[in-house]
């Protein structure tokens, strides 16, 4: 049971760390979102 405890415990704080991490940079961000397609709608897929 010690065993799964901690590997529950590990998983809690890498969580925690995370979502600290992610507060602190939209914290010192400049109010702008960085998305992966940069805002811009999806471009049309090419018919086959």
């Amino acid at each position: 049971m010690s065993r799964k405890l901690s590997v529950i415990l590990l998983a809690m704080l890498a969580l925690v760390g995370a979502m600290s991490l992610k507060t602190v940079v939209v914290a010192h961000g400049n109010g702008s979102v960085i998305m992966a397609n940069g805002g811009a709608p999806q471009p049309p897929v090419p018919w086959k």
